[in-house]
């Protein structure tokens, strides 16, 4: 089985789009779609990605962990909708601190991702990944991390889902989407929940109160509609194959 962990409703829809659904349950207080071969957590932001890893791999005991979802990226070189396989992960909080607590990704499962993104026409990206616990609201905090160990993306959960599955020696992969630039700001609305829903009331009482800043949330909405896109794209070509190697082997 693989356990699969999103934080976003969007995330999740992405990674189900190609599996057969066999039911819906609550473990630990996180929603939790079950499948054939997998299962698929939304974690929520941050932090909770933690609690969510721990208690779902304890009730499950898969045999491969995945971290998935949309992420900022860092580099100049990457665009909107690119793929990103990482090698390894850190967090923020590491930095100066003289630990080094990277996660590392396996390699087996970063060359089957890079093959099933590649073998579908999508640009694919090796590098690595941050997790911070603030979101990066613009140039000059994705500069900031950046600038640690030049990693690729940005993100808030993969660290905790990969630390989880690294204590139990599960094999472990963060697969993301870019959804914005290393340039692009990105506007604080409240629409998003920490348990990962979408307030769409939230959106448009803050378009009522900063109309001037429609054009950016449109043009955030296309971002997001891409990385999202590409997401459910790279997990169709991903997942049903890796669970049908892991059912042979298990068989």
């Amino acid at each position: 089985m693989i356990a699969v962990f999103a934080a976003l409703q969007g995330e999740v829809s992405a990674c189900l789009a190609s599996l057969e659904v066999t039911g819906n349950r609550e473990v630990g207080g996180f929603p939790v779609t079950e499948a054939e071969g997998a299962v698929v957590c939304q974690t929520g932001l941050g932090r909770r990605a933690k609690d969510a890893a721990e208690t779902v791999l304890a009730e499950y005991h898969p045999a491969t962990v995945l971290s998935v979802g949309i992420a900022g990226g860092l580099h100049e070189n990457t665009s909107v909708g690119d793929v990103v396989v990482c090698e390894h992960v850190d967090h923020e909080s590491r930095r100066g601190s003289g630990q080094e607590d990277t996660v590392a990704c396996h390699p087996g499962l970063v060359t089957a991702a890079e093959a099933a993104a590649g073998g579908l026409g999508l640009n694919v990206i090796t590098g690595s990944s941050i997790t911070v616990d603030e979101v990066a609201w613009g140039a000059d905090e994705k500069a900031t991390h950046h600038a640690w160990k030049s990693h690729t993306i940005v993100e808030m959960e993969s660290y905790w889902i990969g630390e989880a599955a690294a204590a139990k020696r599960i094999p472990f992969l963060a697969v993301r989407t870019i959804s914005d630039g290393p340039a692009d700001p990105i506007v604080k609305t409240g629409a998003v929940r920490d348990d990962g829903t979408f307030d769409q009331d939230a959106l448009l009482a803050y378009l009522r109160e900063h109309p001037d800043d429609g054009p950016r949330l449109t043009q955030m909405a296309e971002h997001s509609r891409l990385a999202f896109g590409n997401l459910a794209i790279v997990m169709a070509g991903l997942l049903p194959p890796l669970i049908q190697h892991l059912h042979r082997d298990v068989c």
